[in-house]
């Protein structure tokens, strides 16, 4: 049987992983790594430019299940963080070992 965690180690050796800190009430309430993706997409002939946040993570390193308005801190550059409200339930990818949210950046 395969053994997923073998990519988990490949993606934190690359760097491909980061810490996102959960947070309840404003205070920190739990860490995890995860995959953070922020792909943007063009729109009108290139008058505007859309960015969709998501973060990709082990579902079993997240100790209770994150869920639709949670916020999330996560680092977007060096030194620089940003808050994010998950956008909607999240959802396991495959086979259920890795799980996907899509985030909104909290004003």
């Amino acid at each position: 049987m395969w053994d997923n965690s073998a990519f988990d180690r490949a993606f934190d050796q690359a760097g491909m992983r980061q810490c996102i800190v959960r947070l309840i009430d404003g205070q920190p309430a739990g860490e995890f790594q995860a995959r953070f993706d922020r792909p943007q997409q063009i729109i009108m002939d290139g008058l505007v430019v859309n960015t969709e946040y998501s973060i990709e993570f082990t579902t079993s390193d997240v100790a209770s299940p994150l869920k639709f308005g949670e916020i999330v801190r996560i680092e977007v550059s060096k030194g620089v963080f940003q808050n994010f409200r998950v956008k909607q339930e999240p959802l396991a990818q495959g086979d259920g070992y890795w799980t996907r949210a899509e985030l909104g950046i909290v004003e």
